[in-house]
């Protein structure tokens, strides 16, 4: 999965951490996964705010991403080996 690139933020003051913290949580919610606040010099902090990776089954436009699979009929009881799944006896 890409992650998205952190954001940071640069020399912030002291105060003006809890408001960065708490727009960011009511922006991001739930994928936000970690915020880092470190001192550069005297009251003066950088906030680096990382969120979780893109889902690529949820990004829209995609192609799909699997194995397909023939359509078999519904009358169909038995798999490739030559079993019958319903009753558990070899198919003749």
């Amino acid at each position: 999965m890409p992650r998205r690139p952190a954001k940071i933020e640069r020399d912030i003051p002291l105060y003006l951490i809890p408001d960065i913290v708490k727009r960011e949580v009511r922006t991001h919610g739930d994928e936000l996964e970690r915020v880092i606040v470190r001192k550069t010099r005297s009251h003066f902090y950088n906030v680096s705010i990382r969120t979780k990776p893109i889902k690529r089954e949820l990004r829209g436009g995609g192609t799909c991403v699997g194995i397909r699979r023939p359509a078999t009929s519904r009358s169909d009881t038995g798999n490739r080996d030559g079993y019958d799944i319903s009753g558990g006896s070899e198919q003749e």
